[in-house]
């Protein structure tokens, strides 16, 4: 059972869809921008329904979302396209500029909606209490990715020194170098470190051909696009909860 305890002594999370539902958090944030940034200064607010939009919105978001992970798409082109495309489906007037200043007040308002998923605190707390090293490894901007590890309340767990976000250290998700990263900063062990995460390029691939043991956290029941083997697949937070604690044998 002690060789059970120590079976992983460095345990990260990815962020976005992995400790908070962002796909909660984004419906509500973009209907939130859509109703206060156009409807209401466009005085069409019982014209439009908002959640339409945003059902249109989301279908441009999954249409074009290959086109930017080929780098056929910039970041900001990506998100140009889909608020584009959408207002054009909706017959709404919109200038160039709309869909920067758009996104602009969707960041600004998205962290507000972060909330942890059932049972994080729990989790965190034993793993934290039972001498694992705790850290987030995440894509995405800085400034927005920070205010909303805020929101979730980690920082009793985790210290900023083993939260890695790839705007700020230059190197994204699936590279292994981001995770070699996290080891050293962390001074974590390759041999017992973990990595949770709910994409299977970015978090699952990346984390096992970066050395790594991983749990591919499936809660978009997500295609599996290579063989590699993690150690556990969920769908849900409290299945991940459950299993890490049984298999450290900890107590929740």
């Amino acid at each position: 059972m002690e060789g059970m305890k120590m079976r992983w002594t460095t345990i990260c999370f990815d962020l976005d869809n992995t400790l908070f539902s962002h796909e909660a958090a984004f419906e509500s944030a973009i209907q939130h921008t859509f109703q206060n940034k156009y409807l209401k200064q466009t005085e069409l607010t019982n014209e439009i329904d908002k959640k339409a939009w945003f059902d249109t919105f989301k279908k441009n978001s999954d249409y074009y979302w290959e086109d930017l992970e080929e780098n056929k798409l910039t970041h900001d082109e990506y998100r140009k396209v889909r608020f584009d495309e959408t207002m054009k489906a909706f017959g709404l007037p919109y200038h160039e500029s709309d869909a920067k200043q758009f996104h602009d007040e969707y960041e600004n308002v998205v962290v507000q909606y972060c909330a942890p998923y059932q049972g994080m605190h729990t989790l965190l707390r034993s793993l934290h209490q039972a001498g694992i090293k705790l850290g987030i490894i995440t894509n995405g901007k800085q400034n927005t990715q920070e205010r909303k590890i805020a929101q979730l309340e980690t920082d009793t767990y985790i210290p900023p020194s083993h939260i890695i976000i790839s705007e700020d250290v230059g190197i994204e998700k699936p590279d292994r170098r981001i995770f070699d990263h996290a080891l050293n900063k962390m001074n974590g062990d390759r041999d017992r470190a973990l990595f949770i995460g709910d994409s299977w390029e970015l978090d699952v691939m990346g984390a096992i051909q970066a050395g790594w043991d991983a749990i591919f956290l499936n809660s978009r029941m997500e295609h599996k696009s290579s063989p590699d083997i993690p150690v556990a697949e969920h769908y849900d937070f409290l299945e991940t909860t459950q299993f890490l604690l049984q298999s450290l044998d900890l107590k929740g």
